[in-house]
């Protein structure tokens, strides 16, 4: 009984050392035991706790009394690595509560070194409290028990093992022995040598194990705290991209037979590998358009006029690093040798927008892209029937009339906006819409058929929001590296920004006056009520081009225009979108008063986490409240979210009304992603989750004198800056030089036209569609608009594939997940045949391909 007073702390801090690695260790496996045979999990199971035995062997020797210096330097080491595991395993753990998903702690260390990203981290913080204090508890409970197993245990060991030493040195056994417990100094030899012998046969067939099993995934999974900790903290090794576009890796399609010759405005295609900075000029011949000086986002352009490249982003990127190689060396965009590039410039404008061009005049003064967070497609507009819609109907668990009457008039009520922009109905019976449309907060006066075009079938190029920015205002594809390396390197092609500026230019230099529409000069804002300076998007919002922007910082200081003191924010990040309408309403003004042609764009943010809405906004309980603990709890703030949304997308649709400049505005609504919640997968939001409902996206070109037609395109957000102006040339909002240049332009960019037939295959050669998964670097979704197969692309020895068919299973309730690509192959073939199987193998080196080219046009360098 003398044990626990005198050595309190020792056995607390190597409790606490094991309870915090066996739950990480518990948690970390849970993520990975669905993606492995049973018989091969429970044979290996034993090495995946073997490092964390490693980490207790040390700290129990590290506690042990000696004299002098030492025991204090022993015992200060393991509360170290105590206080670390502790607060690691309470990270991991509560992340998983939340999220369903598996702590990164390189992306955590990024986030938390910004302000917002910081609160964000924060937001969670109460689980993480919770489930440290519980680990505490339990490890100060066990401990006297802990302590008395495991220093019998080793005391019996290193006992044994002196006592052979001696013995075959021919010497005394006594006084060759550590100060081990008392309890062990009287054991007989006989026992000592029992629990030695089961130690070293143990440990045997374990090292046996840990050295023949497979590395991928086994080692992952082996991973213990603190040493994932300390490797995710160090930088890995510099890695090098080649400066050569590489082979594409399906070269019977990229044939020369198969090359396009230039034709018109059209430069050709012929794909082939571009191996020195020298023939960059005879790529790019200046164009008869081109201004006395090229304004910002026309580098490549620039490039062919200039020897050197000083003071550009991208040459500040490859001094910070540390790969060899010239500096003159400039990789760049050429869609003539992109073997993926598939255009539909050639083919005519859908008919149903030909005959409306050809019936009477649309004039696109001003383009407005709505740029909303977090918005599912199955929710813009939300429908009877949809798959989540019988998810909270079986919630309820009763189909009484009156039960079901209330829930559908609530649920009619949550997208009535959405469901005019897209000219898509929610399926409500009429009684449950009655509600809606007393309060709705604008009503479309477009005539009858008209309003614009709805695209179905988009998805996201990336669900890490900024990536997806970059997409819908540039027409460019992300990087895929974690986090926005895209903040300190030139954007591979001008975004919409800078195209207008180049129009503003060519004006200027040629000293055009306004005198109508078309002469008027473009201004370019960027609206948003909450923080610019998360993962510094006010800098990327400079990069893109923007002439001015609005942004938390600007309206919650006591300086602003419309600051009022009961301003209230919402979430970590900031205030709800009602706070800019002000200046939303004197941007419009202030246009209308100069002349001036608006592009504005607009990020709306209420429905991101933790999906919170002003005070006064009435919130609807969507999923039923009888029951004893609501598991339903996070869909319901962010469907109440999407309703608040809804309401201020019809807000900013009636000032566009109000101010009179509704019927020559062009506005694009596009979502920069989904949102997946365990309804839909077993983790919850965007992070490293490939899951189908985090792609899905709106995306409408609202017009009222549009007509009203649905696009079939499986097409990315890439696709509305050539949209754009393919629209603004067509429909003569443009002047003569102007047009002139818009459509040299628009050939340069990888995404399709939308008001043209989207092509789905050409020559045999697929649509591909890939999207980078949060955070960037470690998976990505490939998918293709011929098939309706889907492919989530591991890029790291840390995660899985993952396989769907959307025609079979458009929900992903049933993926197809492997560690290993051959036995995935087999998989897939057995379940969907081998069409499918054939299709994912192409799949995989298509998106691997995908990578390096990436990489390369963005000048990236580790």
């Amino acid at each position: 009984m003398h044990l626990l007073p005198r050595l309190h702390l020792r056995p607390f801090l190597l409790s606490l050392i094991i309870v915090s690695s066996v739950a990480a260790k518990i948690i970390h496996l849970l993520q990975h035991i669905r993606t492995l045979p049973r018989s091969s999990f429970l044979l290996y199971l034993p090495t995946f706790f073997l490092f964390d035995f490693l980490v207790v062997v040390v700290a129990w020797a590290l506690l042990q009394k000696t004299l002098g210096i030492g025991n204090v330097v022993g015992l200060a080491i393991v509360a170290l690595v105590a206080i670390v595991d502790l607060s690691a395993a309470s990270s991991q753990l509560g992340f998983f509560y939340v999220t369903g998903a598996e702590v990164r702690w390189g992306a955590a260390t990024s986030v938390a070194a910004d302000s917002g990203g910081l609160k964000l981290l924060l937001s969670g913080l109460v689980p993480v409290v919770a489930v440290g204090a519980a680990i505490l508890v339990l490890a100060s409970i066990i401990s006297p028990l802990v302590w008395l197993i495991f220093d019998s245990w080793f005391s019996s060991v290193v006992n044994s093992v002196l006592t052979l030493r001696s013995r075959c040195s021919g010497g005394e056994s006594g006084g060759r022995y550590l100060p081990l417990s008392n309890n062990e100094q009287k054991q007989p030899h006989s026992r000592k040598s029992i629990v030695l012998y089961v130690t070293v046969v143990f440990f045997t067939c374990l090292a046996y194990l840990q050295i023949t099993r497979p590395p991928v995934p086994y080692d992952h999974m082996s991973g213990t705290i603190p040493f994932t900790l300390w490797e995710a903290l160090n930088p890995a090794e510099k890695v090098c991209q080649s400066t050569e576009q590489q082979p594409f890796p399906l070269p019977e399609l990229v044939s020369e037979d198969l090359w396009e010759p230039a034709s018109g405005r059209y430069k050709g295609w012929n794909p082939g590998l571009v191996n020195s900075s020298s023939e960059y000029e005879q790529i790019f011949s200046k164009p008869k358009w081109a201004p006395e000086t090229w304004p910002a986002g026309f580098g490549r352009w620039e490039l062919q006029s200039n020897d050197t490249l000083d003071n550009s982003s991208y040459t500040e990127s490859l001094v910070q690093s540390k790969c060899p190689g010239p500096f003159n060396i400039h990789n760049t965009y050429d869609p003539t040798i992109d073997p993926m590039r598939i255009t539909n410039l050639g083919s005519d404008i859908l008919e149903p927008v030909q005959k409306v061009l050809a019936d009477h005049k649309v004039s696109i003064k001003h383009v407005i892209v709505m740029e909303m967070e977090s918005a599912r497609k199955d929710i813009f507009p939300f429908k009877m029937g949809s798959h989540l819609h019988e998810m909270i109907v079986d919630y309820y668990g009763t189909t009484e009339d009156s039960n079901m009457d209330e829930l559908n008039a609530k649920l009619a009520a949550m997208t009535p906006i959405a469901e005019q922009i897209t000219g898509e109905s929610g399926n409500f019976p009429s009684e449950a819409r009655e509600s809606a449309e007393r309060n709705l907060t604008w009503k479309d006066p477009s005539g009858p058929d008209m309003g614009g075009i709805n695209v179905v079938g988009a998805v996201t190029g990336s669900s890490l929001s900024f990536k997806s920015f970059l997409g819908s205002h540039c027409g460019v594809a992300p990087l895929p590296v974690d986090f926005m390396f895209e903040n300190r390197a030139e954007i591979y092609q001008p975004c919409m920004m800078h195209i207008l500026d180049l129009f503003n230019q060519l004006k200027e230099e040629r000293g055009v006056k306004a005198t109508d529409m078309r002469s008027a000069k473009w201004k370019s804002i960027f609206m948003q009520s909450i923080t610019g300076e998360f993962d510094n998007q006010n800098h990327l919002n400079d990069q893109m081009g923007f002439q001015s922007t609005i942004v938390k910082e600007k309206i919650d200081t006591g300086r602003a225009k419309y600051y009022h003191e009961d301003m209230k924010e919402i979430n970590y990040f900031g205030y709800p979108e009602i706070e800019i309408l002000p200046y939303l309403n004197d941007s419009i003004h202030e246009a209308k008063a100069n002349g001036d042609r608006l592009f504005l764009s607009h990020f709306t943010s209420t429905t991101h986490h933790p999906w919170g809405t002003p005070s006064g906004f009435p919130t609807e309980n969507y999923w039923s409240g009888d029951h004893l603990i609501n598991k339903h709890e996070d869909n319901n703030k962010f469907l109440n979210a999407v309703r608040y949304v809804d309401t201020w997308l019809g807000t900013v649709m009636k000032l566009l009304e109000d101010t009179g400049i509704a019927n020559e505005t062009l506005v694009v609504f596009v979502g920069d992603h989904g949102q997946a919640f365990k309804e839909d997968s077993h983790i919850t939001g965007t992070f490293e989750n490939g899951h189908i409902s985090n792609f899905r996206i709106p995306l409408v070109f609202r017009h009222p004198l549009l007509p009203r037609i649905d696009v079939a395109a499986n097409a990315t957000s890439i696709s509305i800056l050539p949209t754009i102006l393919d629209l603004l040339i067509h429909t003569d909002s443009l002047d003569a030089d102007d047009t002139e240049a818009a459509s040299d332009l628009i050939h340069e960019y990888e995404g399709q036209s939308l008001i043209r037939p989207y092509k789905n295959t050409h020559n045999g050669r697929e649509a591909w569609n890939i999207g980078i998964i949060n955070t960037g670097g470690t998976m990505l979704s490939v998918a293709s608009a011929a098939v309706p197969y889907r492919l989530t692309l591991p890029l790291t020895e840390e995660h899985t594939f993952l396989f769907s068919d959307l025609s079979k299973d458009p929900n992903e309730i049933d993926v197809i997940e492997d560690w290993d690509s051959n036995s995935l192959y087999s998989r897939i073939e057995k379940k969907y045949g081998e069409e499918a199987a054939h299709w994912a193998e192409k799949a995989i080196d298509v998106g691997h391909w995908w990578v390096n080219e990436k990489k390369r046009i963005w000048n990236y360098r580790e």
